[in-house]
């Protein structure tokens, strides 16, 4: 444990900085702060002295606008269950035919 770590703390854990500057959120800091893959959000602070206080952002930081379109599609899909098809592979791969994408690529704050 660091030097400087919280005597605190009431839970510690390490993770790895890759090449790309990126890193994954141990399993129990995701269980500690109840973070939900795809949905959650995290605030960071940088304190003085190279430490850094992270917590999940509450329901108020919510997107409002996709709650509701999400809300818009549950609702359709439900009452409308015959307008529902699968998903057309071939189509799909024609809509994105020519472009160049690399899934190992950081995506960026505005992206």
């Amino acid at each position: 444990m660091p030097a400087n770590a919280r005597s605190n703390a009431v839970l510690t854990t390490e993770s790895k900085v890759t090449i790309r500057g990126q890193t994954t959120i141990p399993a129990p800091v995701r269980e500690a702060l109840k973070l939900k893959p795809g949905l959650d959000s995290i605030h960071y602070e940088i304190l003085p002295g190279g430490q850094v206080f992270m917590c999940r952002l509450g329901d108020e930081q919510e997107d409002h606008t996709m709650n509701a379109f999400l809300r818009f599609l549950d609702a359709d899909i439900q009452n409308n269950p015959q307008k529902t098809r699968p998903f057309d592979t071939q189509q799909g791969k024609k809509l994105v035919a020519g472009m160049d994408v690399n899934i190992d690529d950081e995506i960026g704050d505005d992206e």
